[in-house]
């Protein structure tokens, strides 16, 4: 009996959501993006969404979804400068979906994800 669907991540437009969906789709896990400002967004069930999410059926499917994301982000988690000189580097929370920047000094350590407060590791790369 399949379970209620599950929001994976939340992101900034429809463009990068399609993106994602379509990559998890590509690894076998059927994705649905849902946009807060499209209409069908009450037939769907939500009703405090807050910008574009992703959906994928049931938790056990979120489980995988949300494996593949972290392997990928980890994969690519990128080292940018800052205006003010600091090197950070991008995490995306595996709770939220939402993307922290955190100094590079903080690689291979466990931080809050300043949006939903959930322990995320910050990958130790080499950058």
């Amino acid at each position: 009996m399949p379970g209620d669907p599950v929001c994976i991540r939340k992101v900034n437009s429809v463009e990068e959501a399609e993106i994602i969906a379509a990559w998890l789709e590509e690894r076998g896990v059927e994705a649905t993006v849902v946009d807060s400002s499209n209409p069908g967004v009450m037939a769907f069930g939500v009703t405090d969404l807050e910008g574009v999410a992703i959906y994928v059926a049931d938790v056990e499917t979120a489980d995988r979804a949300k494996s593949l994301l972290a392997e990928h982000d980890e994969e690519h988690a990128a080292v940018t400068v800052t205006g003010s000189g600091v090197e950070t580097m991008d995490v995306t929370c595996p709770e939220c979906g939402r993307v922290g920047s955190f100094p590079v000094e903080l690689r291979g350590t466990v931080q809050e994800c300043p949006t939903c407060g959930t322990h995320i590791d910050v990958p130790a790369g080499d950058g």
